[in-house]
């Protein structure tokens, strides 16, 4: 399992050369199968790139199983009762957009 690497960020909208590095706070890598959750906001190719992104890491991470859940659209949030159940069976929710 991974502990900690750095990351470099990288926007294709700033000019500058420097490119700062930062270093992660820790994470405790879980060491039990774990389910992780995507959140689709309905965006076009979120849910692929969160799929793609989800199948990376189980290289990384002892990941049981992968659900998806669906929100109605990008412009609302996820609805109160959604995110509870997500947070009551999920260790990692990832969400984003896929623009």
């Amino acid at each position: 399992m991974s502990s900690c690497e750095m990351l470099v960020v990288l926007r294709p909208d700033y000019e500058d050369d420097q490119v700062e590095k930062f270093f992660p706070a820790p994470r405790v890598v879980p060491e039990e199968p774990f389910t992780l959750t995507i959140i689709d906001n309905g965006k076009p190719k979120a849910k692929q790139l969160l799929t793609e992104v989800a199948s990376r890491m189980r290289d990384r991470f002892p990941i049981a199983s992968v659900e998806v859940v669906s929100k109605a659209s990008a412009g609302k949030p996820l609805e109160a009762d959604v995110a509870q159940s997500v947070a009551a069976r999920s260790r990692m929710v990832i969400t984003g957009i896929g623009d």
